[in-house]
Formats: structure tokens, C-alpha cells, sequence
């Protein structure tokens, strides 16, 4: 369980309010943290960019007029020391071009804005250019917005210029407000928030535990022409996003799993996070998103239960097989978990190794070296050359050099090699079992579905003699639109808390989680 305004050790800027205007127009937002400003994209901009020290916002042809510029600078002490500065650069290098201020400086509100405004005019290939510039001091920065037309040619941004300084949100201003934030009214967080579709299968779920990556991840599941489905994920910056009310996450910057931006993907996306429930709120951008609604998430409000979570970073073997897991324990100490043979023996041993922080050494924040290993309680130290955990973006690589033969007998079964982990979180019920056998059929349906990306339409459970539950996944398959004949998926023979065994291939199953 988390405190909202620690989530995941961010630092959150709780202070942000939203801005009504801001919010409303757009739906495509750009932050430009060095310049602490937000920029509500235009729905009819055509691309926005920022090139140097520079942020253009094109209205037709990328990479030409019209668009929107935008500049900052705390070079000067005023709006009228930027002008007089640009004006004589300008008229240097447009003299050949029929420069002339058209407009002089004049003090305008733009929305709730109070800005300097000068105009000026040239030729740009023989065309009539206009050239709107707009000034507006925060703080010790000067922000320059402006607006470059050729309205003989039709190149106009059709009042996009307003829009944009209507509805920009200057973070420095906001961040001068100091956040009142009694301890009452934090929210307490669940760890997963999950929503469902109508016949309980997972469709989309909120991963608050930080193991796939420092912000929250939105996990979908989608299927296009085919009965299985695949997962993807999308990254939430909550660093950017503005919070509302201590509970409402507006949530400006989004990135899918490979870190390509895909904010401009979503008219909007808010996460309301009240009591026991999430919330959350998407708007798609038609014009960016394509895909209808088996492949692709669509405009919708959301409400997501709250769920426990097995969280743990996984490594498996050429074959696909789990060879190894990582948690940290409550010590804080690393855990690596793993089966091994022993002899002749078909049975396979848990083996547990502790690598013992007090004693590590780290190269810098995201490479740690150990010493002390125990394996099974055992100090196991003399055994390894090296011991090596490095962090690569949202997994690790675990890199072993065993000693030499000098240090004693040499073990088969210790860890020797590169292994690498990668993120896995396991979402469970929030209140643990017993439970109904209502809620075995669907934990086992879930199960499944998350085993095999299948979603099993049925699930018949019967009561047996000795306490348990034999659990029977299935669907029904129609011929001539008459039921033929059901399909398993799996059988299961479980108890009350949903742990058991899988009937047809002997393996343990564990429903919960």
C-alpha cells in the first residue's frame, strides 16, 4: 500500500493546478520542462516540434509556413528590451525584403494573459509575409509566441496563434503555490488496479508497483482476427502530469514499451483515484490512433478494482522455461529463486540465494557489486569470483564468475553465466480466500487467460467430498447454430484459497496469484 504523493518514490509536483481553458482546447500537450511550459497542441496543427531552441507548430506543410513559433530567453530584463533586441535583428536581415513594423508595441490580453504584441511584414520568396510576434515575462524568463502567414498563398493558422497563448500553462507560476496537503485527505493506494469486461476478463490493468518502471504502466490486452490476445503496455509520466484535488491525475506524456511518444495518440487521459476504485478517463485522438476496438484502446470511462500483486523480475531459459526469479526480501537484500537437479534425482530443490546489500559495492546507481552470498542460509561467498547486478532500463542483468577450483570443490549447481531478468507482476485479489465458487471459476478463467492469452468462456465448478474443487474451463462450439460439442481448456482441482494442481499436466497451480 502506497501514499499517493510518494507513489513509486516519485517526486510528485502536487502543487500544479489544472487549467480549465488549457484542458478543455486541444488534447494534444507538449511539455517543455526546460522552459517550465506547457503547450496545448491545436487540434488543427499538423505537427508540432522542437528543433534547438526552438518549438514550431506547423499548421499545414511540416517544415514550412504558416506555423507557430515559440522561443524563451532570460537574456533580457523586459518584454520591451526582447523587442527592441529582435526588431533591429530582423530589420538587418530582412532589409533586401521590404522590412517595415507594421504594428508597434502594444500592451493585449490574450485570454488570461497580459502580453506585449508588435507586427511586422516582409517578403518571403516574393510573397508577402506577416509576421506576428507576442511577449510574455515570467519570472526572469521572456517567452516570445509567434505566428509566420503568407495570406495570398491561402498559408494562414486560422487564429492558432491565440489558442496557443490562451492556453499555455507557465509550471513556474504554478509551482509558487504551496500545496496545502492535510494527511486526511491523501488516498491510499492498492499496488494494481484492474478493469473488467462484462464476462470478467481482463481488459485492462493499472500497475502501480514500479517493477516494469519508475512510473505507473497501463496494461492492455488486445486481439485483431484472431481468438488469443496479445499485451501491450503503455508508460504514464507521472513527473509531468498535473494533479487535481490530491486524487486526479492529468496525464500530459505518454510512451509505449519501447520509449517512442505516443501522447498524440489520446485527446486526453485522466486517472481519478477515489477510495477503493480508479477511474480513468481516455479520450483517443482519431486522427492518430488507428485500429477499432479489439486492437486498440477507445475513448471511455473506465472503473478499475483494486487488486494485491505478486511482484518479481523473471529469467527463463532457451527453451522458454523459468529458470530463475528475483524479489528483494524484507531486508532489503536481493533474492535470487531457483529449481535444480540434484544427481539422479528427478525431483527438483528450491535453491534460494541472498545477496547480502551491507556488504555490496556499487560501481554507480544502476551497477552493484556483492561479496557475500549465502544460498539455502549457507555463506556461500568463497564460491564466486564475481557477483555482478546491473539495472538495463526496466530489467537486470545478473552476471556470475564462479572461483576457481583453488577455493574448494567445484559445484555443478551453483550460478555461473549472464542471466537476464525481466519484470513480471501477477495481479490477485485484494481480500484473500476462501473464496466462493463464483470466484474460483473466474480466478480460474483469469488464470488461464493470462497462462495462455486465451479467455475460456466457460467455467463449470463442482464441490467435491473432500473440500476441494474440481474446475472444469470450456466453450461451447456450435454447428449449424446448435451446440456440438465443448472444447476444454483446462481442468483444475483446487481448495478454497485456489491452490492446487493442473489435472491434465500435474503441474501446481495457484489461481490467487
Amino acid at each position: 500500500m502506497k501514499k499517493l504523493p510518494v507513489l513509486l518514490g516519485l517526486v510528485l509536483v502536487l502543487s500544479l493546478l489544472l487549467s480549465p481553458v488549457a484542458f478543455a482546447s486541444g488534447g494534444n500537450y507538449d511539455t517543455l520542462a526546460d522552459w517550465d511550459l506547457r503547450i496545448a497542441v491545436p487540434d488543427n496543427a499538423a505537427s508540432a516540434v522542437l528543433k534547438g531552441n526552438t518549438y514550431y507548430i506547423y499548421a499545414q506543410n511540416d517544415g514550412y509556413i504558416p506555423y507557430v513559433m515559440l522561443m524563451a530567453t532570460s537574456q533580457f530584463d523586459s518584454e520591451e528590451d526582447f523587442i527592441d533586441h529582435l526588431t533591429d535583428s530582423l530589420a538587418e536581415q530582412y532589409q533586401r525584403q521590404g522590412f517595415k513594423v507594421t504594428a508597434s508595441p502594444e500592451l493585449k490580453t490574450f485570454g488570461d494573459k497580459l502580453c506585449y504584441e508588435v507586427d511586422y511584414a516582409y517578403t518571403v520568396s516574393g510573397y508577402a509575409a506577416v509576421d506576428r510576434r507576442v511577449f510574455i515575462t515570467v519570472g526572469e524568463r521572456t517567452y516570445m509566441f509567434c505566428s509566420k502567414e503568407i495570406p495570398s498563398l491561402g498559408f494562414t493558422v486560422d487564429g492558432m496563434l491565440e489558442e496557443v497563448i490562451e492556453n499555455a500553462v507557465f509550471l513556474s507560476e504554478s509551482k509558487d503555490v504551496p500545496a496545502e496537503r492535510p494527511e486526511e485527505s491523501q488516498e491510499t493506494l492498492y499496488p494494481v488496479y484492474l478493469y473488467r469486461e462484462e464476462d470478467g476478463m481482463p481488459k485492462y490493468w493499472l500497475d502501480l508497483t514500479g517493477v516494469y518502471a519508475d512510473n505507473p504502466v497501463l496494461h492492455c490486452y488486445f486481439r485483431s482476427g484472431d481468438p488469443t490476445f496479445y499485451e501491450s503496455v503503455f508508460v504514464l509520466d507521472f513527473n509531468s502530469a498535473e494533479f487535481v484535488d490530491d486524487k486526479t491525475a492529468l496525464v500530459y506524456d505518454i510512451y509505449d514499451a519501447r520509449g517512442n511518444k505516443v501522447s498524440d495518440w489520446f485527446r486526453w487521459f485522466e486517472l481519478d483515484f477515489d477510495g477503493d476504485t480508479v477511474t480513468m478517463d481516455i479520450g483517443r485522438n482519431e486522427k492518430t490512433l488507428a485500429g477499432g476496438s479489439g486492437d486498440n484502446i477507445q475513448t471511455g470511462i473506465y472503473t478499475m478494482e483494486p487488486c494485491a500483486a505478486n511482484a518479481s523480475y523473471e529469467c527463463f531459459d532457451g527453451d522458454g522455461n523459468l529458470q530463475y526469479w528475483m524479489i528483494p526480501n524484507e531486508a532489503g537484500d536481493v533474492e535470487v529463486h531457483g529449481a535444480v537437479f540434484r544427481g539422479g534425482d528427478p525431483e527438483t530443490y528450491e535453491e534460494v540465494y541472498v545477496l547480502d546489500r551491507a556488504t555490496s559495492v556499487q560501481s554507480n546507481e544502476y551497477v552493484t557489486n556483492y561479496t557475500t552470498i549465502y544460498r539455502n542460509g549457507s555463506d556461500v561467498s568463497r564460491l564466486f569470483k564475481s557477483v555482478v547486478l546491473s539495472q538495463v532500463q526496466s530489467s537486470y542483468l545478473l552476471t556470475v564468475r564462479p572461483a576457481d577450483s583453488s577455493a574448494g570443490s567445484p559445484d555443478s549447481t551453483i550460478l555461473s553465466g549472464t542471466y537476464t531478468f525481466d519484470p513480471f507482476v501477477r495481479f490477485v485479489p485484494a481480500e484473500p480466500g476462501p473464496y466462493s465458487e463464483e470466484t474460483l471459476g473466474l480466478l480460474a478463467r483469469q488464470y488461464y487467460f493470462l497462462e495462455n492469452l486465451f479467455y475460456p468462456p466457460e467455467a463449470e465448478v463442482s464441490a467435491n467430498e473432500d473440500g476441494s474443487f474440481t474446475i472444469h474451463l470450456y466453450e461451447t462450439v456450435e454447428q449449424d447454430g446448435l451446440p456440438a460439442h465443448t472444447a476444454t481448456s483446462a481442468w483444475y482441482t483446487v481448495d478454497a484459497f485456489g491452490v492446487g494442481v493442473n489435472d491434465v499436466t500435474g503441474d501446481e497451480v495457484y489461481l490467487a496469484g
